[in-house]
């Protein structure tokens, strides 16, 4: 921060000296104010480079060494795909299945840090277990209907590894709460992380 101290006496200070120490801090206040006003925009500036990044990247999965292996943390059937160009992975894709939900998840980096995340979950309006037949033994209307399944779409960007911008899913015809950005930061680094573990140890 830059300060301009004046003497306690005006009388000390000739007018030039004052119309040059006022101009400066005219100056001071202004790029203060450009400062500001470029830290409101970075968001946007870091979602525009992100979408153009990740575009490029899915126009050279065929290039890309590819990785496949069982997702051991999917209740039922998974698998998880990295994409790596060289040493370097540029992109993770997994598929997660349970009783209630199947989840597809893409994770994109740049020069080792992710950039972008995308979370498709098909949820359930109950288990693919319970079947009419089952339904009606228990006495009850509710059983799997996957004409009833809803589609919900989170979108995470992230800057020098910080989670700066989530675009919740729409249910019921209204956007999900955020919540918390720093714990929803956690919870998507322990998950990618856990994606990279089992395609390193395999």
């Amino acid at each position: 921060m830059i300060c301009f101290v004046l003497p306690r006496s005006n009388s000390l200070i000739s007018p030039s000296v004052k119309i040059a120490l006022m101009n400066k801090y005219i100056v001071f206040l202004a790029l203060s104010l450009l400062s500001l006003a470029a830290c409101k925009q970075k968001p946007d500036d870091v979602v525009a480079s992100a979408n153009k990044k990740v575009a490029a990247i899915n126009k050279k999965l065929p290039d890309y060494k590819q990785k496949l292996v069982d997702d051991i943390t999917s209740p039922a059937k998974g698998n998880i795909t990295g994409y790596y160009q060289d040493d370097e992975v540029k992109k993770v894709y997994a598929e997660h299945f349970s009783d209630t939900d199947r989840i597809f998840a893409a994770y994109y980096f740049d020069d080792g840090m992710l950039i972008y995340a995308e979370e498709q979950e098909y949820k359930y309006n109950c288990s693919d277990k319970i079947t009419a037949e089952i339904a009606a033994a228990n006495h009850d209307s509710v059983y799997y209907d996957d004409k009833k399944t809803r589609l919900l779409v989170s979108r995470y960007y992230f800057d020098k590894n910080k989670l700066i911008k989530w675009e919740p899913p729409i249910a019921d015809g209204q956007p999900a709460p955020t919540g918390d950005l720093i714990a929803k930061e956690s919870l998507l680094w322990a998950q990618t992380l856990v994606l990279l573990k089992q395609l390193k140890d395999e």
